[in-house]
């Protein structure tokens, strides 16, 4: 049972804690980003379990166990009521995040160009350079593009997320596995308590899925699988949020509909992610909408987890596929332009300009 919680644990967390060890860690920037975003993440769930339980309260999906056929349809609106808001609120929290962090971004941008501007002045009066002075705020500027901090950003979500999914699976069962006293085989072994239903630990360490794996294999495999989305879907955010703004800062019109309007922009340019979306309103209205869709598409097909025998022959397979999906849209739709144009050409302007000072802070 130790190697057993182990291994599912590090496969469950292994894409987050690979990005935020390697990459995100060494900048401190980065860092609280992530720890931000992963607040972001417990407000959405804060909010989805608050739905839940004004729905449930609603409707009673929890204690309709009839057999007159009424179980079934409470058990497509516990779904629904389950999956359909939780998708709604992330999405919001996403975006209200992002906004925020651009607002943020915004005031460090300026008081970087105020710093650059007054050490430039002072240098003139002086007759010395500027460039050794500019070294921190160059390599700042680089570490403050939409690549870095939606990875980061993605990644601290993520880790909540699967935390949150897998988590607390395993602290509520994990003591179990490895609650045996003595040699079972004498009468001096016993079990020392919990045991779930047979007396052989938990229920989540009990063969499952037709003997293929552990319930708890098949916990770590969905969180493992989310969190990768859930990185996706963070930087499809920053890039269809980019866009709605950089428009309505130039007094554009961007649908206010939120991510309804982004649903609605992407079934018209479905098409577009195979050839690369639009680097305009349209194309982030698009970004925002294969978020949504892809999210409650992924929500779903988990539903044969709870609701038919080993329903985990249909789900894996099926989040598996969502994942794969997500990932080939992503890289098709955005390829070549997922920071904007002012980020791109702030970026090789520096590394023109920054000689040897690039190499070591290099983002992409």
């Amino acid at each position: 049972a130790p190697s057993l919680t182990i291994g599912t644990a590090l496969l469950a967390f292994s894409p987050t804690l690979t990005l935020f060890f390697l990459i995100i860690l060494p900048k401190p920037q980065l860092t609280i980003l992530s720890v931000v975003a992963a607040f972001a993440y417990l407000l959405s769930a804060f909010g989805s379990s608050l739905i839940w339980l004004i729905l449930n309260a609603i409707f009673q999906f929890s204690t309709n166990n009839n057999d007159d056929g009424s179980n079934s349809i409470s058990s497509i609106g516990a779904l629904l009521a389950l999956t359909v808001p939780s998708v709604l609120i992330q999405c919001i929290v996403r975006m209200q995040f992002v906004k925020l962090y651009f607002g943020v971004e915004d005031v460090i941008r300026k008081s970087v160009a105020k710093h650059e501007a007054e050490t430039t002045q002072a240098n003139n009066n002086n007759n010395s350079s500027t460039q050794e002075e500019h070294a921190e705020t160059n390599a700042l500027q680089l570490q403050l593009n939409d690549l870095s901090c939606s990875l980061a950003s993605g990644t601290g979500y993520a880790l909540l997320h699967t935390l949150f999914l897998f988590g607390t699976l395993l602290a509520s069962e994990s003591h179990e596995g490895s609650n045996y006293y003595g040699n079972l085989n004498t009468a001096s072994g016993y079990y020392g308590g919990g045991g779930g239903s047979t007396g052989h630990g938990g229920t989540l360490y009990q063969y499952s899925c037709g003997g293929v794996m552990p319930s708890l294999m098949n916990g770590a495999l969905v969180g493992m699988m989310f969190s990768i989305l859930d990185v996706f879907w963070m930087m499809l955010t920053f890039f269809g949020m980019r866009r709605r703004l950089r428009s309505s800062r130039r007094g554009g019109v961007a649908i206010a509909g939120g991510c309804g309007g982004g649903m609605l922009s992407f079934l018209r340019e479905m098409t577009s992610f195979w050839k690369g979306i639009d680097d305009s309103t349209q194309g982030g209205n698009a970004a925002l909408g294969l978020v949504i869709v892809s999210h409650l598409l992924a929500s779903l097909v988990l539903a044969p987890n709870g609701t038919i025998e080993d329903g985990c022959k249909i789900a894996l397979p099926s989040l598996a596929g969502v994942v794969v999906l997500v990932a080939v849209l992503f890289f098709r739709g955005v390829k070549g332009h997922f920071l904007p144009m002012d980020q791109r050409a702030r970026i090789e302007e520096l590394r023109l300009g920054g000689g040897g000072m690039m190499g070591s802070h290099h983002v992409e």
